[in-house]
């Protein structure tokens, strides 16, 4: 896969692929977090980064060339890929919103149980979340196309509606 370096997009400098590696940054925090429970609430930074990124102007560069859950469903559907039919319900308008708000959902009532029980609980509760996902994203790179679950990432998603109503706020302005 080629770099690209100092490539300016839409008069934002261009972030360099990770992607060749990201993978490993998913592997190490899951294991040291089972071990030491705290480390999970760096599970946040991956939630937030692709918000920075979007509101940097960026996009969804972070999809694209930063995601480390998508490094790493890309590497192990590039390996093992059952290249299954995607279910139609994935193509459903209002699929996306509702896996959205399933899963936001639930982690929001997550943390509203798990604050109150302190550092080591929220942040094994953060790890197991995502490790759910994590779980999902893979049976989906197996099961249909490596990055499949990347069409249907409630990050992704986030990120997708954050783009367009700050691209929607520039042109009133504009």
């Amino acid at each position: 896969m080629k770099k690209r370096k100092g490539i300016i997009v839409g008069g934002k400098k261009w972030i360099p692929t990770l992607q060749d590696w990201s993978w490993i940054i998913t592997i190490v925090w899951m294991t040291a977090a089972n071990f030491y429970h705290p480390i999970g609430l760096f599970g946040f930074v991956c939630m937030f980064t692709p918000i920075i990124i979007v509101l940097s102007g960026r996009g969804k560069m972070h999809c694209a060339r930063i995601c480390p859950r998508g490094s790493l469903i890309g590497k192990i559907g590039s390996l093992v890929n059952l290249g299954l039919k995607r279910p139609n319900l994935y193509a459903k308008k209002w699929f996306r919103p509702a896996l959205w708000a399933i899963m936001m959902g639930s982690f929001a009532v997550m943390l509203i149980f798990v604050i109150p029980q302190g550092i080591d609980t929220l942040g094994f509760s953060v790890l197991i979340f995502m490790e759910v996902a994590t779980v999902l994203a893979i049976l989906n790179g197996v099961l249909f196309t490596p990055r499949q679950w990347c069409t249907i990432c409630p990050m992704g998603y986030t990120s997708g509606n954050l783009r367009n109503l700050r691209n929607k706020l520039k042109n009133q302005s504009a």
